[in-house]
């Protein structure tokens, strides 16, 4: 308990920082939605570890299944996918068949992710856990999707997938890691809880401004 009460602690410090950056470069008038969408993800993340902080503090452990800790998670990635698929996969995907390919080559992404899934469906035998995960999963293999997708693309006019590389490359690996995370977790991997969880917190901490250096890239 006193571990996973520590990655929270760290994680949600990493994750006030993210969103503290994102509230005071983002949230300005003319600032582009794609921008606030992205910030919303780390504040979400940042109440669902909260929310475990406080749960950890005062009852010592969270249930094996669904806590409201998970919603902030969940959260976390609508508001990544929502960036990329309502915001930017218009403006770099016609739907043509000049895209086919890396549409397809995209699907590794969730692809993976599900295979991570299996591992924990597969060890954990509990009913409640791998139905609440397996939500969590479905909502993770979409952000994935797109963001692997706006990595390999092809750039269009003005760099702009060029510039959001780096960050989207940040939100894949946040994918995987909060998969890892709970292997990790539920699995009593140690090691590989506490790896994930060091490196959920560098990722959200250096999401927004390394997403802040890429529109600026694109801006001049």
């Amino acid at each position: 308990m006193k571990l996973e009460l520590a990655m929270n602690i760290f994680i949600f410090i990493c994750s006030l920082i993210g969103s503290a950056f994102g509230l005071y470069n983002f949230f300005k008038e003319k600032k582009a939605l794609y921008l606030k969408l992205a910030a919303c993800g780390v504040m979400s993340l940042m109440f669902s570890r909260l929310y475990q902080v406080i749960y950890l503090f005062t009852q010592g452990n969270l249930n094996s299944g669904f806590h409201i800790g998970l919603l902030g998670i969940t959260g976390s990635f609508m508001f990544f996918f929502s960036a990329n698929f309502g915001q930017m996969d218009g403006l770099v995907d016609d739907k043509t068949k000049a895209f086919r390919k890396t549409r397809i080559i995209s699907l590794i992404a969730p692809l993976s992710v599900l295979i991570i899934y299996f591992s924990l469906f597969m060890k954990v035998h509990n009913t409640e856990l791998r139905i609440v995960w397996g939500i969590v999963t479905f909502f993770i293999m979409q952000c994935a999707y797109y963001s692997f997708k706006h990595i390999i693309i092809y750039d269009v006019d003005f760099g702009i997938i060029k510039t959001l590389r780096k960050y989207n490359a940040l939100v894949l690996a946040y994918a995987f890691l909060i998969m890892l995370e709970a292997v990790g977790l539920y699995i009593d991997i140690t090691p590989l809880y506490v790896a994930s969880c060091v490196s959920i917190g560098i990722v959200v901490v250096t999401l927004l401004p390394v997403l802040k250096g890429g529109v600026e890239k694109w801006t001049i």
